[in-house]
């Protein structure tokens, strides 16, 4: 057994923390929405070249990601934005991989936050803002039980660290990292799982469905369809099929009400109250079960959509994303459950997520989501419980050195 314990890993991290949780505001104020995550890769490039990892960009490529049956469908050009690749370690140990994304949701609606979407504000041990649970305050957790770890000297495998982008609406970030290169014996993704662990998730599609209409003055509204009222007929099919999807539960989901959701996102439509708009543009994400193909959940929506209007164009955009179910006794879940235990005194469980995450892409082989505590992801006043991040950085600090050890 590693001379390495919980103790030691936790004085580490508490030498550390100051400065992890100064990276984390900074991480926190850079608004790295889609499209815009080359400042916050910036900082975590910093942070990884100052650890000692030798790093490398990998700009994911939208022809080549296409032909992968499980790349998402781009919303936005790739040019001038990049994900990162890490290397640190070349004990003859196990490999470890470490995945965190940099892109965040917008902060709509700004003005009802308490706190500002970007300041990185700290009060009664939460920090505040924009991805500081999604999934930043896991990226501050994962450097800094690296930073613990390699306080123990030399690490004793390979350790690899991917910053990517795109996890919020896609996954090629992940995807282009992982086609390039190196991959590892296990993975860890601190997405936020508030004292759990995640293994499971129900696949994701996301569409653009455009509903025509005639444009017309108020005066004669009676006198054809409003796209905007023929949304409303096409969201009632949607969650028709989203019922019929829930009819019937995966075992893995035993216990989770609803599983797979519809989500209407965004509707837009016309600009002026006294005018029929003329067209209607709904944005939906569904969610479907593991064993279903993206292909078969895209067919029942478009016909879902064509039951409710027969002229309505539906394109798919953004998530194609599968399910997926992860092994809970693998080496890897069995040890990070021991190092859990041992660092915070209690029994890791699984709990399954009715969201996805770039964990898909590792389905080959050992992989679980294991990240600090917070709320408001994707809401207003998000924050991560800043002593989780403590809490989660010693149990990866023991676990790198245990794993790569074994």
């Amino acid at each position: 057994m590693t001379a390495f314990s919980p103790a030691k890993a936790r004085e580490a991290v508490e030498r550390a923390l100051p400065e992890a949780i100064y990276f984390l505001q900074e991480l926190v104020r850079v608004p790295s929405l889609l499209g815009n995550e080359e400042p916050a890769q910036a900082i975590v490039e910093e942070r990884l070249r100052g650890l000692g990892f030798e790093v490398r960009s990998v700009e994911p490529v939208a022809e080549a990601l296409a032909e992968h049956p499980d790349s998402g469908i781009p919303l936005v050009s790739y040019e001038g934005r990049r994900c990162l690749v890490g290397t640190i370690g070349g004990g003859g140990g196990r490999s470890l991989l470490l995945n965190g994304h940099v892109d965040v949701v917008s902060e709509e609606p700004a003005d009802r936050w308490t706190k500002a979407p970007y300041g990185g504000e700290i009060e009664g041990g939460r920090l505040y803002g924009r991805g500081a649970c999604d999934m930043k305050g896991g990226i501050a957790a994962m450097l800094l039980a690296v930073e613990a770890a390699l306080s123990a000297g030399d690490l004793p495998g390979h350790l690899v660290y991917q910053s990517v982008i795109e996890e919020e609406c896609g996954g090629n970030g992940a995807l282009a990292a992982c086609l390039a290169g190196p991959l590892a014996d296990g993975v860890v993704i601190a997405e936020p799982t508030n004292g759990s662990m995640d293994l499971v998730s129900p696949g994701v599609i996301w569409a653009r469905i455009t509903l025509e209409g005639s444009s017309r003055h108020a005066s004669h509204a009676d006198e054809g369809s409003n796209p905007i009222e023929t949304a409303f007929s096409v969201t009632s099919a949607l969650h028709e099929l989203e019922a019929s999807l829930n009819e019937k539960q995966e075992p893995e989901f035993a216990g989770v009400e609803r599983p797979y959701l519809l989500n209407v996102g965004a509707l837009h439509a016309g600009d002026w109250p006294s005018m029929t708009p003329g067209r209607a543009e709904l944005d939906v994400r569904l969610g479907f079960p593991i064993r279903m193909d993206p292909a078969e959940a895209q067919s029942l929506l478009a016909a879902a959509v064509e039951r409710a209007d027969g002229g309505a164009r539906v394109e798919f955009r953004g998530f194609r994303a599968r399910g997926y179910a992860f092994e809970p006794n693998t080496p890897l879940v069995r040890l990070l459950s021991e190092c859990h235990e041992e660092v915070r005194g209690s029994t890791l469980r699984a709990e399954p997520a009715r969201a996805t995450t770039d964990l898909r892409f590792f389905e080959a082989g050992q992989a679980v989501c294991y990240g600090p505590t917070g709320e408001g992801l994707h809401g207003v006043d998000e924050w991560v419980d800043l002593e989780s991040i403590a809490e989660t950085a010693s149990v990866l600090a023991l676990l790198i050195r245990r794993w790569g050890e074994g």
